[in-house]
């Protein structure tokens, strides 16, 4: 029998800091994708976070995923605030994300698994605290997250793409969202023509839109059933092309559902993953806006083990 050599650990590289291997987690939530670090030691220095993204959501030359979820020590961030970590995101363009629904639901499953808090966790994001409960049996994967309160939904927005106007409805779920019901989100913009008329292409056309300069935004097509439920599709910024799941964009299409009065707490949003996502929340009519929001879905793990160096190929 030949004997096989395993590879070795080399040391954090010179120019980058970054060691030879690096512990990861792969989690999914309801489709959303992504490679979770645990970077309370600071195993990815910040400098990198962009560059090593970029490498390791390339899913043909590496592990493959919607974004990187970073875990960090929230030490000397604010001594005030009872927080268990902060949480960081890059998009798999390697662009800094304020939140991600399903990204901080995969953060509160891998932190309450590995012990870094219990089934009950609060964590710092650019968007706010986020509160979050994991389930009491371990292989259970449904996680609850209460977010910070969206702004107000805008309604009826007039943009033209094309040569077609749409009506998208705005707001701010930690991130931008435009919202728009269609009859089918199969076919969502059939006067767009077929090529121009797909999510892909007026995704793109609205996420760089004038009106939504100079942060862009995500787009949400949504089909609303008679009791309520939300058919959902999204482009997502940031990664650039439709998503599986967007939690924060489950919760923007239900409250745009409820602004136009053909829905209300709890709202079921199927994603184009298939995986339903519960979002409850008050709302205000007259402010056309939400709080105490929750969002309620799955977080399950794919895979645990090491990157190697060579995951992140010539990039590095």
């Amino acid at each position: 029998m030949t004997e096989r050599t395993a590879l070795t650990t080399s040391a954090p590289s010179p120019d980058t800091g970054i060691p030879g291997r690096i512990p990861f987690w792969k989690m999914n939530g309801s489709g959303n994708d992504f490679v979770m670090i645990d970077n309370r030691d600071v195993v990815i220095p910040a400098v990198e976070e962009a560059r090593f993204t970029r490498a390791v959501c390339d899913r043909r030359r590496s592990i493959g995923a919607d974004g990187v979820v970073f875990i960090e020590s929230a030490a000397g961030r604010d001594g005030a605030l009872p927080v268990d970590f902060a949480w960081r995101y890059r998009n798999a363009d390697g662009s800094a994300g304020e939140f991600c629904g399903n990204g901080a639901m995969c953060a509160a499953r891998m932190a309450s698994l590995t012990g870094i808090t219990g089934t009950r966790s609060t964590f710092i994001t650019p968007a706010g605290l986020v509160h979050a409960t994991t389930a009491e049996d371990p292989a259970d994967p449904r996680v609850t997250i209460g977010i910070s309160d969206p702004s107000a939904v805008e309604p009826a927005v007039r943009i033209v793409i094309g040569d077609h106007p749409i009506t998208v409805h705005a707001v701010t779920v930690g991130v931008p969202h435009a919202v728009t019901v269609v009859d089918d989100v199969e076919r969502p913009f059939p006067a767009h023509g077929p090529d121009a008329g797909t999510l892909l292409a007026v995704g793109q056309a609205t996420r760089h839109h004038d009106r939504f300069a100079p942060a862009g935004t995500n787009l949400n097509a949504i089909a609303i059933g008679p009791d309520g439920t939300v058919l959902m599709r999204t482009y997502e910024r940031g990664v650039e092309d439709e998503t599986l799941a967007c939690g924060s964009g489950a919760v923007a299409s239900a409250l745009v559902a409820t602004a136009l009065g053909r829905a209300s707490s709890p709202v079921t949003v199927i994603t184009r993953g298939g995986g339903p996502l519960v979002v409850r929340f008050a709302w205000s009519a007259e402010r056309r806006q939400a709080t105490d929001v929750t969002l309620t879905g799955q977080a399950a793990v794919i895979a645990i083990g090491e990157l190697t160096a060579e995951a992140l190929g010539e990039s590095f």
